[in-house]
Protein backbone atom coordinates (compact mmCIF):
# COMPACT_ATOMS: atom_id res chain seq x y z
CA UNK A 1 0.00 0.00 0.00
CA UNK A 2 2.88 2.25 0.06
CA UNK A 3 3.38 2.75 -3.37
CA UNK A 4 0.21 3.53 -4.15
CA UNK A 5 -0.42 6.22 -1.81
CA UNK A 6 2.86 7.80 -2.43
CA UNK A 7 2.29 7.47 -5.78
CA UNK A 8 -1.04 9.09 -5.44
CA UNK A 9 0.72 12.09 -3.55
CA UNK A 10 3.41 12.54 -5.51
CA UNK A 11 1.42 12.41 -8.58
CA UNK A 12 -0.79 15.25 -7.32
CA UNK A 13 2.35 16.96 -6.28
CA UNK A 14 3.44 16.64 -9.77
CA UNK A 15 0.00 17.45 -11.17
CA UNK A 16 -0.10 21.11 -9.77
CA UNK A 17 -0.43 23.88 -13.06
CA UNK A 18 1.99 25.99 -12.17
CA UNK A 19 1.95 27.77 -15.75
CA UNK A 20 -1.68 27.58 -16.18
CA UNK A 21 -2.32 29.00 -12.46
CA UNK A 22 0.19 31.94 -13.53
CA UNK A 23 -1.11 33.01 -16.28
CA UNK A 24 -5.05 32.45 -16.07
CA UNK A 25 -5.38 33.71 -12.36
CA UNK A 26 -1.88 36.32 -11.88
CA UNK A 27 -2.14 37.93 -15.22
CA UNK A 28 -5.69 36.89 -16.98
CA UNK A 29 -4.00 35.24 -19.69
CA UNK A 30 -4.80 31.51 -21.39
CA UNK A 31 -1.69 28.95 -21.86
CA UNK A 32 -3.37 26.88 -24.17
CA UNK A 33 -3.92 30.13 -26.56
CA UNK A 34 -0.36 31.20 -26.72
CA UNK A 35 2.70 30.44 -28.20
CA UNK A 36 2.70 26.57 -28.57
CA UNK A 37 -0.43 26.11 -26.54
CA UNK A 38 1.47 24.23 -24.01
CA UNK A 39 1.46 24.87 -20.00
CA UNK A 40 4.91 24.43 -19.17
CA UNK A 41 7.13 26.39 -17.87
CA UNK A 42 9.37 27.10 -21.57
CA UNK A 43 5.86 28.51 -23.44
CA UNK A 44 5.51 31.25 -20.79
CA UNK A 45 9.77 32.05 -21.01
CA UNK A 46 9.17 32.48 -24.72
CA UNK A 47 5.60 33.67 -24.73
CA UNK A 48 4.43 36.01 -21.55
CA UNK A 49 7.52 36.75 -20.33
CA UNK A 50 11.10 35.68 -19.25
CA UNK A 51 11.05 36.69 -15.43
CA UNK A 52 7.37 35.04 -15.58
CA UNK A 53 8.67 31.96 -16.90
CA UNK A 54 11.77 31.99 -14.79
CA UNK A 55 8.75 31.67 -11.39
CA UNK A 56 7.08 29.09 -13.25
CA UNK A 57 10.07 26.73 -13.94
CA UNK A 58 11.27 27.50 -10.35
CA UNK A 59 8.44 26.19 -9.22
CA UNK A 60 7.95 22.99 -11.55
CA UNK A 61 12.04 22.70 -10.25
CA UNK A 62 10.77 22.52 -6.87
CA UNK A 63 8.09 20.25 -7.13
CA UNK A 64 10.36 17.83 -8.75
CA UNK A 65 12.72 18.25 -5.87
CA UNK A 66 10.31 17.83 -2.86
CA UNK A 67 8.59 14.67 -4.36
CA UNK A 68 12.10 12.66 -3.89
CA UNK A 69 12.77 14.37 -0.78
CA UNK A 70 9.51 13.27 0.83
CA UNK A 71 9.93 9.70 -0.54
CA UNK A 72 13.69 9.80 1.06
CA UNK A 73 12.36 11.04 4.60
CA UNK A 74 9.06 8.81 4.70
CA UNK A 75 10.32 5.48 3.31
CA UNK A 76 13.85 5.92 2.49
CA UNK A 77 14.00 3.69 -0.46
CA UNK A 78 15.98 4.43 -3.63
CA UNK A 79 13.16 2.46 -5.60
CA UNK A 80 10.24 4.27 -3.79
CA UNK A 81 11.94 7.92 -4.71
CA UNK A 82 12.08 7.01 -8.10
CA UNK A 83 8.95 5.55 -8.21
CA UNK A 84 7.99 9.22 -6.79
CA UNK A 85 9.95 11.04 -9.38
CA UNK A 86 8.52 8.79 -11.68
CA UNK A 87 4.56 9.30 -10.51
CA UNK A 88 5.53 13.28 -10.42
CA UNK A 89 6.38 13.07 -13.63
CA UNK A 90 3.54 11.50 -14.96
CA UNK A 91 1.22 14.06 -13.01
CA UNK A 92 3.10 17.06 -14.91
CA UNK A 93 2.60 16.20 -17.99
CA UNK A 94 -0.78 14.12 -17.41
CA UNK A 95 -2.85 16.19 -15.17
CA UNK A 96 -6.35 14.33 -14.65
CA UNK A 97 -8.09 18.03 -13.52
CA UNK A 98 -6.97 19.61 -16.52
CA UNK A 99 -7.91 16.61 -19.16
CA UNK A 100 -4.49 15.29 -19.23
CA UNK A 101 -3.56 18.93 -20.75
CA UNK A 102 -0.11 19.39 -19.01
CA UNK A 103 3.20 20.72 -19.83
CA UNK A 104 5.96 18.44 -21.09
CA UNK A 105 8.36 17.89 -18.03
CA UNK A 106 11.58 19.49 -18.57
CA UNK A 107 11.38 21.90 -15.10
CA UNK A 108 10.11 18.87 -13.07
CA UNK A 109 12.47 16.72 -14.30
CA UNK A 110 15.87 18.97 -13.39
CA UNK A 111 14.55 18.92 -9.85
CA UNK A 112 13.51 15.43 -9.79
CA UNK A 113 17.52 14.54 -11.10
CA UNK A 114 18.95 17.57 -9.09
CA UNK A 115 17.29 15.50 -6.00
CA UNK A 116 18.18 12.05 -7.41
CA UNK A 117 22.11 12.76 -8.06
CA UNK A 118 22.63 15.97 -5.55
CA UNK A 119 26.26 16.08 -6.06
CA UNK A 120 25.67 16.39 -9.76
CA UNK A 121 22.85 18.07 -9.78
CA UNK A 122 23.37 21.06 -7.66
CA UNK A 123 27.18 21.95 -9.62
CA UNK A 124 25.45 21.56 -13.12
CA UNK A 125 22.56 23.17 -11.74
CA UNK A 126 24.48 26.36 -10.62
CA UNK A 127 26.02 26.12 -14.30
CA UNK A 128 22.77 25.90 -16.33
CA UNK A 129 21.74 29.15 -14.05
CA UNK A 130 24.58 31.10 -15.35
CA UNK A 131 24.13 29.83 -19.38
CA UNK A 132 20.40 31.10 -19.05
CA UNK A 133 21.32 34.56 -17.60
CA UNK A 134 24.02 35.12 -20.51
CA UNK A 135 21.91 33.43 -23.08
CA UNK A 136 18.47 34.79 -21.89
CA UNK A 137 17.24 30.87 -23.57
CA UNK A 138 16.01 28.45 -21.67
CA UNK A 139 16.08 25.70 -24.07
CA UNK A 140 19.85 26.19 -23.90
CA UNK A 141 20.77 25.13 -20.32
CA UNK A 142 17.63 22.17 -20.22
CA UNK A 143 19.34 20.34 -22.66
CA UNK A 144 22.67 20.97 -21.13
CA UNK A 145 21.49 19.90 -17.71
CA UNK A 146 19.10 16.91 -19.38
CA UNK A 147 21.95 15.81 -21.26
CA UNK A 148 25.47 16.02 -18.92
CA UNK A 149 23.58 14.36 -15.84
CA UNK A 150 22.22 11.16 -17.04
CA UNK A 151 25.94 11.07 -19.00
CA UNK A 152 28.20 12.15 -15.39
CA UNK A 153 25.63 9.30 -13.03
CA UNK A 154 26.67 6.45 -15.41
CA UNK A 155 30.58 7.44 -15.45
CA UNK A 156 30.94 8.33 -12.14
CA UNK A 157 29.43 4.79 -11.57
CA UNK A 158 26.36 5.46 -9.66
CA UNK A 159 23.99 1.94 -8.88
CA UNK A 160 23.09 0.76 -12.31
CA UNK A 161 19.36 1.12 -11.44
CA UNK A 162 19.35 5.05 -10.54
CA UNK A 163 21.45 5.44 -13.68
CA UNK A 164 19.22 3.82 -16.04
CA UNK A 165 16.03 5.90 -14.01
CA UNK A 166 18.58 9.03 -14.37
CA UNK A 167 18.55 8.29 -18.12
CA UNK A 168 14.52 7.48 -18.78
CA UNK A 169 13.57 10.81 -17.16
CA UNK A 170 15.13 12.86 -19.88
CA UNK A 171 13.83 10.54 -22.55
CA UNK A 172 10.55 10.55 -21.15
CA UNK A 173 10.50 14.75 -21.50
CA UNK A 174 12.26 14.28 -25.11
CA UNK A 175 8.72 11.76 -25.85
CA UNK A 176 6.66 14.32 -24.30
CA UNK A 177 8.10 17.05 -26.55
CA UNK A 178 7.69 15.32 -29.98
CA UNK A 179 3.94 13.86 -28.60
CA UNK A 180 3.08 17.52 -27.98
CA UNK A 181 4.33 18.87 -31.29
CA UNK A 182 3.42 15.94 -33.19
CA UNK A 183 -0.14 14.59 -32.49
CA UNK A 184 -1.40 16.92 -29.40
CA UNK A 185 -0.57 20.39 -31.20
CA UNK A 186 0.68 19.66 -34.30
CA UNK A 187 2.34 22.63 -36.59
CA UNK A 188 3.02 24.33 -33.14
CA UNK A 189 6.80 23.97 -34.08
CA UNK A 190 6.00 26.83 -36.40
CA UNK A 191 4.65 29.00 -33.53
CA UNK A 192 7.35 28.06 -31.05
CA UNK A 193 10.01 29.36 -33.80
CA UNK A 194 7.91 32.61 -34.13
CA UNK A 195 8.64 33.18 -30.20
CA UNK A 196 12.03 32.56 -30.67
CA UNK A 197 12.51 35.05 -32.89
CA UNK A 198 10.69 37.86 -31.18
CA UNK A 199 12.39 36.84 -28.24
CA UNK A 200 15.94 37.64 -30.51
CA UNK A 201 14.29 41.20 -31.37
Amino acid sequence: MTWVWLGVLCYAIGSLPTAYLFTRYILGQDIWQIGDFNSGAANVFRNVGAKTGVAVGAIDIIKGALVIVLAMVLVDDTRMEMMAGAAALAGHNLPVHLRFRGGRGAAIAVGILIASVPIIGLPIGALCLVLLYLTHRAIYPLVVFLVVIPVLTWSIGYPVALAIYVVAIPIAVGLSHLFTVRIRNPGTAKNIGESLELTQK
